[in-house]
């Protein structure tokens, strides 16, 4: 991160991700996550929503981490995925609620299912 960010400096945001691949990190690992990455010159954070926890239903937790981490981004923009090839359509509706809940303005899901999530 460190080097990438050297070597760009100000002409382009670089982000990066947290919770990969599946977002079955804890919530902590996640807030450790953010703010290494940031601390690394992240401008930006995408962060893999726990699909486990929204497969159980446990919304108000997927409401809850995406709240923490985006009170850990400093003012970065944060944006949540959703890997909807583990997903239901109902599933995915939950997430983008959840990830609304948590004013959080962008969720990207991964590109193999896009249309058939949408």
């Amino acid at each position: 991160m460190k080097d990438t960010k050297k070597y760009v400096g100000d002409k382009l945001k670089v982000c990066t991700v947290i919770g990969f691949p599946n977002g079955y990190n804890t919530t902590n690992v996640k807030v450790y996550e953010t703010l290494s990455v940031i601390e690394e010159g992240a401008d930006e954070i995408d962060m893999v929503i726990n699909a486990g926890r929204l497969k159980d239903k446990d919304y108000n937790y997927i409401v809850d981490e995406i709240s923490k981490i985006k009170a850990f981004c400093q003012g970065r923009n944060l944006k949540v995925i959703l890997e909807t090839d583990l997903l239901t359509k109902e599933e995915i509706k939950k997430a983008k609620k959840a990830k609304d809940k948590s004013a959080v303005k962008a969720a990207k899901q991964n590109y193999k299912n896009k249309k058939e999530s949408e």
